[in-house]
Order: structure tokens, then sequence, then C-alpha cells
């Protein structure tokens, strides 16, 4: 499945923002982020489970962030800016790149060593994934995690102008 054209809905305010520009910087990123959690947002408060290898809510949204943030260094222009947005119910996290060109794609073709399954891994971990352009050159690929409400919230790609996440 390849993520839908879609921007995430609903007032969410930035918690965090990392700009990345090399592989070297995402280590920092996860351990910023790791400690910015679980700002007052409870799906990052979500505790061990027996799914995911008992990832807790943290952590599987640190992974995803991981993923996410090394897809675009390795497929976009940099920089490449990392968002943390929370209501309190849905955390989504926002990886913006200058690559709008390249909407992000699943690859089908690959063996589990040959690497390329970052996507695949947040659409399994995350309870929407989703992507956008900016009419600024923008490109947002983004993963919803929410408390309990598992139904994807998005809205048509065409509903965001701008660059910055507004809410609705």
């Amino acid at each position: 499945m390849t993520p839908v054209e879609a921007v995430p809905v609903g007032r969410l305010d930035v918690v965090g923002t990392w700009a990345v520009r090399t592989v070297d910087d995402l280590a920092d990123v996860r351990a910023e982020l790791e400690d910015q959690l679980p700002c007052g947002c409870a799906p990052a408060r979500v505790g061990p489970s027996g799914e995911l290898g008992g990832l807790s809510g943290r952590q599987r949204m640190v992974l995803v962030a991981s993923e996410l943030v090394a897809n675009a260094l390795e497929h976009a222009r940099p920089p490449v800016v990392a968002r943390l947005l929370c209501d309190g119910h849905v955390a989504v996290l926002d990886v913006v790149d200058r690559s709008p060109e390249s909407p992000p794609v699943v690859p089908h073709d690959r063996e589990p060593g040959q690497g390329g399954h970052g996507l695949r891994l947040a659409e399994t971990i995350a309870d929407d994934v989703g992507w956008y352009r900016t009419d600024t050159g923008e490109k947002h690929v983004w993963a919803r995690f929410a408390s309990v409400d598992r139904s994807p919230v998005t809205a048509p790609a065409g509903a965001m102008t701008g660059g910055a996440y507004r809410g609705a």
C-alpha cells in the first residue's frame, strides 16, 4: 500500500521541531523526541503490548519518526524538518522535505534484507500514514497515532495551503 495524499485534520499544536541535515543528526532527533513524549498525548502513554515486540507507544512513535526521517534524508533534498504535533488525543509525526515532485512509494519488489521498508513499517505501526505537497515547494510525510479512535482522519491534499499545518 502506498500512503494516501491527504492532510491530517484537527487542531494540532506543534510540540517539537527538529532540523535534520545528515543521518548523524538522527540520534539527536530520537533522543529529543523521546524527551518530548508523552507531551500530554495519550498515544505516547500506551504501555508495552504483545504486538510489535512489546514496544510502548512512545517507542513506536520514535521508531516511525526514525524511519520517516531516514527516508527523507535518503530520497529528498535537505534540509529535512521533523515535527511532533499533538492535541492530547492524537499525535502526528510530520517530516517535511524540499522534494514535492517525489511522492513516497512503498517498494513491492525488495527482499527483507535489502532495505526500503520504512514506509511499510510506518503503515504497520501507526494508525494512519499519508503525505501532501504545499504550494511553497514542500512535501510532508506524516504518521498519525490515536489514543482510541483508529479510524483514518484525513482531508484531501488540496485542503492545505501554505507551508505550515494550521489545523481545521
